[in-house]
């Protein structure tokens, strides 16, 4: 093989960036859509919301099971799966015409294609693939997330004032099954052992049995202070992100802002966040994970305030957004980084599926208390409030991360094969 050839791990990061991209700028379009769809259902902020949450508490609930099913019939069969009922789900939910009908589709069956297609199964693959710049590798994720929220978010935007929200619900359909199922079957690889490959390309002597697979079970990995660790601090990222997705956009309309300067400032955070992202993962290689995390968890809380607290003024919003989007991005690579640096790179699927439950608990609650306290005090102000505390809870809680690892390396085989 000759030495210059690429590296096929990444290959296999570029085509799951590429779908992260996707999945995560459908969670985060949720925004654009409130107004229209709840004035055509005539239903409140509160209901909509509350599907929404529902929707984010099972796309965590499901993340287990996808886990096990990864570790178990390989990552291909459950993203081929995923994609499909995640673009039928997508395109049957512009079709709605009762609130029942949107909690079944956006709520439920939409929940499991996400689950399916997501960042965690995303993260599983990679970790195999990587260990020394296994940050790095896993940063590129988070700059596409990212880069979905900038991208799409104004994309739909301009969609739903042109098309309506049932096309534009219908569009994403085609777009997601157009773009993921290709990547899925062609690209995707579930590690670099089944190619006869070593992690991160290595070709030194003893290089495989230096990195034989590591397993540690859910029910082992729960016994111990790390995991409770990265999963409180997850679910300070999942309320604070799920609350800015859902209710970003309406809040800033609120505070004077049009339309389209409230999604562009959404679309700022997650642009600005794509470099940032690759950053923070060659940085955290280098200088430590743990203390790249709580930096970012404590940046937020700072960001989430500016957003709150700066009215009618968009050039003003505009710039806090291009400064927090050195926040928005990193918690998953990073904790996905740990998790596979702690538990073992082959434990990623089923130990980071269950650790996501609690970050989507967090996502669940995030949405829905903003639209409940909306309802409840007439503003934004008192969940903003609480979001900043927990972030910089989770600041200090993942200051405290052992990063030492609690298993012990074992051969195991990968389920899927090529």
């Amino acid at each position: 093989m000759p030495t210059n050839r690429v590296f096929y791990g990444w290959w296999v990061v570029i085509g799951f960036a590429i779908m992260v991209f996707i999945s995560t700028g459908v969670r985060f379009t949720v925004g654009p859509f409130l107004k229209p769809v709840v004035g055509e259902l005539g239903i409140d902020r509160a209901s909509f919301s509350l599907v929404v949450a529902m929707g984010l508490f099972l796309y965590g609930a499901f993340m287990p099971l996808i886990g096990r099913l990864v570790d178990r019939l390989g990552a291909r069969p459950v993203l081929v799966s995923g994609c499909v009922l995640l673009s039928a789900s997508m395109a049957a939910t512009g079709l709605v015409t009762r609130l029942w009908h949107f909690a079944l589709l956006y709520g439920v069956l939409l929940a499991l294609g996400l689950a399916a297609t997501g960042h965690v199964v995303a993260s599983a693959v990679i970790t195999r693939w990587f260990v020394r710049r296994r940050a790095t590798a896993l940063s590129l994720l988070g700059g596409a997330s990212m880069a979905g929220m900038s991208l799409l978010v104004p994309v739909v935007m301009w969609l739903i004032l042109t098309l309506g929200w049932r096309w534009t619900y219908g569009v994403i359909g085609a777009v997601l099954l157009a773009v993921m199922l290709p990547i899925t079957l062609w690209v995707v690889r579930e590690s670099p052992e089944v190619m006869g490959l070593t992690p991160d390309g290595s070709r030194e002597a003893g290089a495989v049995a230096a990195v034989t697979a590591e397993r540690t079970t859910v029910s082992c990995a729960m016994q111990s202070v790390p995991f409770w660790q990265l999963a409180g601090g997850l679910f300070t990222c999942g309320f604070s992100m799920s609350l800015l997705s859902a209710h970003g956009v309406p809040m800033l309309t609120d505070h004077g802002y049009q339309p389209m300067v409230a999604s562009w400032t959404l679309g700022l955070l997650g642009g600005t966040a794509i470099g940032f992202s690759l950053i923070l993962g060659v940085m955290a290689d280098r200088f430590g994970r743990r203390l790249m995390l709580a930096w970012i968890y404590g940046a937020r809380a700072a960001a989430f305030a500016g957003l709150f607290l700066v009215r009618d003024h968009p050039t003003a919003i505009l710039m806090i957004a291009a400064l927090g989007g050195m926040t928005m991005g990193g918690t998953m690579a990073l904790a996905s980084a740990l998790s596979a640096d702690v538990f073992g790179r082959f434990s990623v699927a089923s130990v980071l599926g269950t650790i996501f439950l609690v970050h989507q608990t967090g996502a669940a609650l995030g949405s829905w208390l903003g639209g409940f306290l909306f309802e409840a005090t007439g503003g934004y102000g008192a969940v903003f409030a609480l979001a900043c505390t927990i972030l910089s809870c989770g600041a200090v809680l993942s200051l405290t991360i052992d990063e030492r690892a609690r298993v012990l390396p074992r051969l195991s085989p990968v389920a899927g094969g090529r």
